[in-house]
């Protein structure tokens, strides 16, 4: 199948076009506030202004950075560079939220033109990407996201890990085994690769899901991350014990992969944060974009990789979706049940178990196969895994933050009436 030049930049902008026209769907707009202050900073006056004229960025890159003290004696070199950043950063911010667009489109040009992606296949270069993103990874990472969190919700944190370490292996090993594992030819890969699939938790992409549907954004950062360490130990073992009666799984080879692809870059990110908080916090405004980009590679890449058995069978790619969808269906259902009805948590934690749950490290997943010597097939689910948990993860988020629109805007109204009735001494200096 040909595709021109005209072609693949229709891919690859559409994402751009489809973020435009749906950014009040994925990243909704929130009513905001035209702000009045005195020579002295002190807040004089706020009136609310229509969500529809403006559309601030849910997920900044470096909220630490543009989080800037602004007096009315400010000059206008500092208004102008801050707005610059302001500006910078809410770009970012709106690219980073296409995050399911991109990789719907890395997989649509994987399939219809696999040259184009080939070149990612050489060598070890997908297991470099992945690193990369692990780094930026902990590049964000402090002590006190650990300890902040342990102290407001302890409980929630190994209740979120048994979770994604549970649910996730067991729905993929019994969806494998009823599905996938009875196919001629392809069945054993593909078993591994849903297998992998469910046993690599710490999709970096939850922590944007989670912020959209009004989550707990600290919590999701600390599952992610716990989650992603674990997984060094944990995922060749649960891989190991799933599937090695069907396929030979090397239990050291898959240790030796995941500390290299997960373990060491989150670790030099971290030191690299605690040594050089500058230098990460310039990187980092970058970094959440990159991984989108890098993540959207990998994925198109093991798709053009396999599209001639696409095309050729074109029955099992309906089979090999399904079955990813069912994954992380059960993974969003359960992993908010659970929490909610059985261990009679809040709804906001929750909604933070069900996207760590329900989300996957899908590249790792890649990787793994990879490295193991596995078929390329064994690589096909946890590229398309990554496609399906996005859009799902997206839709879910998109609902729970309707759902939350009415009591946010009762709330809006409620802080209004607080500002304008407070004398203007009480007013502490205001911080945008």
């Amino acid at each position: 199948m040909k595709m021109n030049t005209k072609g693949i930049l229709f891919v690859y902008t559409m994402p751009l076009v489809l973020l435009h026209e749906s950014y009040g769907f994925f990243v909704p707009g929130y009513p905001t506030k035209h702000i009045s202050v005195s020579p002295q900073g002190k807040l004089l006056s706020t009136r609310s202004i229509p969500s529809t004229t403006t559309k601030p960025s849910l997920y900044s890159p470096s909220t630490s950075t543009s989080s800037l003290a602004l007096k009315s004696s400010a000059s206008s070199d500092d208004v102008q560079s801050i707005t610059a950043t302001n500006k910078l950063d809410s770009i970012l911010s709106k690219l980073t939220s296409a995050f399911p667009f991109f990789v719907l489109g890395s997989a649509i040009l994987g399939l219809m033109k696999p040259s184009s992606l080939q070149w990612t296949n050489q060598g070890t270069l997908i297991s470099w990407m992945l690193a990369s993103v692990m780094c930026a990874t902990g590049l964000t990472l402090e002590k006190k996201d650990f300890t902040n969190v342990l102290a407001k919700d302890f409980a929630a944190v190994p209740a979120g890990v048994l979770c994604q370490f549970l649910i996730m292996p067991l729905t993929a090993w019994a969806i494998g085994r009823t599905f996938l594992l009875p196919l001629p030819d392809y069945g054993p890969s593909l078993f591994l690769g849903i297998a992998l699939v469910g046993c690599s938790p710490g999709g970096t992409a939850s922590n944007l899901v989670s912020l959209i549907a009004k989550a707990d954004v600290a919590l999701s950062v600390l599952l992610t991350s716990c989650s992603t360490i674990l997984a060094a130990g944990v995922t060749p073992l649960l891989v190991k014990v799933l599937v090695g009666n069907a396929i030979h799984v090397s239990g050291w080879t898959l240790c030796e992969a995941t500390a290299r692809v997960i373990l060491l870059p989150v670790l030099m990110g971290m030191i690299v944060n605690a040594k050089l908080p500058n230098l990460a916090s310039k990187v980092s405004r970058f970094t959440p974009f990159a991984s989108v980009v890098l993540v959207s590679l990998i994925c198109g890449g093991v798709v053009s990789q396999n599209s001639s058995m696409f095309l050729s069978s074109k029955a099992l790619l309906p089979l090999i979706v399904g079955s990813v969808m069912m994954l992380h269906c059960v993974g969003f259902a359960m992993g908010y049940f659970v929490p909610k009805v059985g261990l009679k948590f809040s709804e906001v934690t929750s909604r933070t178990i069900s996207i760590e749950t329900g989300m996957q490290n899908s590249a790792l997943a890649v990787v793994l196969a990879r490295s193991m010597g596995a078929s390329p097939v064994a690589s096909l689910p946890g590229a398309l895994s990554a496609t399906v948990h996005s859009c799902l993860g997206s839709i879910l988020a998109g609902y729970w933050h309707s759902k939350n629109k009415k009591g946010k805007e009762e709330s809006s109204e409620s802080n209004k009436k607080d500002f304008t009735d407070r004398p203007e001494d009480d007013y502490p200096e205001l911080l945008i």
